[in-house]
């Protein structure tokens, strides 16, 4: 009797040790360098990430970071209470949708075609689909078009631009230009096997786009609030302005308090 007390003792035990291990938030992101991507040995790294680290370190809360495909990411987020996205870009059409807790980055957004042709674009070629353009499904690449009146016809959606074949698309003139971030662009192309010079910005959406960590509508308060004052505190020591400055120098998005 005392051995089966004595089991049931360390294995109270060592149930309780598991649960308060086990994360008080779930945080989601996708495969997007240089802001978030997994390394080789499977840690999840990246400018962004850094910055949420920091923030969530910062916070006290026991939190893990996952990638998930971007669709999938933003419906966990926005019926949990307990889930955060990052990377994710503060629109109008979202506004009311999350939380938008901690400023990460900032880009500014544009067509880009083959450095070999050109393309007298317009707002109302775009809008009455002269041309094609891929984009990330359910990312800010795809929201920009719709809002921008591009018809359903010319927009050719893709789960991530990083894919193969998705660019060359592109570069092959099979699909007129892709959406992304000048910043983006220029840090990633090299590494997605083409040439710097391969492609060239040819409109200008006149957008800038400041991605966040967010959480949904029913994110438990006591976590929203956990993570606002550690972001605060870092504002205020100075701390988070300097790491987001060595990562994203004149990319800096405005503090948000």
């Amino acid at each position: 009797m005392a051995k089966c007390f004595g089991f049931i003792m360390l294995l109270a035990t060592f149930l309780l040790s598991a649960t308060t291990a086990l994360a008080d938030v779930h945080i989601f992101t996708e495969e997007y360098p240089p802001y978030n991507y997994r390394q080789d040995d499977g840690e999840i790294v990246g400018y962004a990430t850094q910055l949420v680290r920091l923030v969530m370190d910062e916070s006290g809360l026991q939190y893990d970071i996952s990638l998930a495909p971007w669709t999938r990411a933003v419906r966990f987020t926005e019926t949990s209470d307990s889930t955060l996205i990052y990377s994710i870009a503060r629109t109008e059409v979202r506004e009311k949708r999350f939380h938008w807790l901690v400023p990460l980055a900032a880009d500014t957004y544009h067509l880009f075609g083959s450095a070999t042709r050109n393309h007298a674009v317009t707002r109302e070629t775009l809008q009455s689909g002269a041309f094609s353009l891929v984009c990330i499904a359910a990312d800010i690449s795809c929201l920009l078009l719709e809002r921008m009146g591009v018809p359903e016809k010319a927009i050719v959606r893709q789960a991530d631009l990083d894919r193969p074949g998705s660019l060359k698309l592109v570069e092959t003139g099979r699909v007129d230009f892709f959406v992304g971030g000048i910043r983006d662009y220029h840090i990633n192309i090299v590494e997605m096997g083409f040439r710097r010079d391969a492609f060239k910005p040819v409109f200008d959406l006149n957008l800038g786009m400041t991605l966040y960590l967010g959480g949904g509508l029913g994110l438990n308060p006591v976590y929203r609030e956990a993570i606002q004052s550690a972001y605060n505190r870092l504002l205020e020591s100075g701390a988070y302005q300097k790491l987001q400055q060595e990562t994203f120098g004149s990319l800096v998005p405005k503090a948000n308090r």
